[in-house]
């Protein structure tokens, strides 16, 4: 019985990320659809970008909310004995599963055909909720990425593998190693430009100034 509630918190993390509050807003507050102007993209910075930047803040901060609640509530209610002949004797691993099914949610909704955001406005919630000092560690990693790479690929990746390893470091649990490969695997594709040779979007100093790195681009 256990493991059917640990699915069903999972499967209503998936849910309650896919709600496109930024899309919602946009609709509400100026009344346009994010997927239809400047990126294209349902997410916060097209928000901040093309319909209004304290709205999209609150967008911002409603998609970070996602990631945070779904695993504080998955932590919290989950069962204490996932996988007892794994030693797995808590509920972190579904707490894990949830915060990245948020993600998993807010990246392919299906409310919109499964084309959402980049996801990283839930990730950072999700990650705020393992720990505070993720906002901290994930944002050297980001910030080593942009000045070291100048690609938000590496950028995001960087972010996403300082956060891993220092949650499990903190925690002592192995499987927020596997965390590091799904969320960069849930998230990395959502930084794809099609538009490109796929290659290049890997590339080292791809772009030309920091503005580059941060300007809405069609994906």
């Amino acid at each position: 019985m256990n493991i059917f509630i640990d699915l069903g918190i999972i499967l209503a993390s998936y849910i309650v990320g896919a709600i496109p509050f930024c899309y919602i807003l946009g609709r509400i507050v100026g009344k346009k659809r994010l997927t239809e102007i400047g990126d294209k993209n349902p997410g916060g910075w097209n928000l901040v970008f093309n319909v209004s930047k304290i709205w999209g803040l609150i967008g911002i901060f409603l998609d970070m909310a996602k990631g945070y609640f779904a695993y504080f509530f998955a932590l919290k209610l989950a069962s204490p004995a996932l996988i007892p002949a794994m030693d797995i004797t808590n509920n972190q691993l579904v707490a894990i599963l949830a915060g990245c099914a948020a993600v998993i949610g807010h990246n392919y909704p299906p409310y919109l055909r499964f084309k959402g955001g980049k996801g990283i406005a839930a990730w950072g919630g999700f990650m705020i909720a393992i720990n505070p000092l993720n906002l901290v560690v994930g944002g050297i990693g980001i910030i080593l990425g942009l000045i070291l790479a100048k690609n938000m690929i590496w950028a995001i990746s960087a972010g996403i593998i300082f956060c891993g390893i220092f949650s499990w470091i903190m925690n002592g649990q192995y499987f927020f190693g596997i965390m590091i490969l799904f969320l960069l695997l849930i998230m990395i594709p959502k930084q794809i430009n099609k538009n490109i040779n796929f290659s290049k979007n890997f590339k080292f100093r791809k772009e030309q100034s920091f503005g580059d790195l941060f300007k809405p681009k069609e994906r």
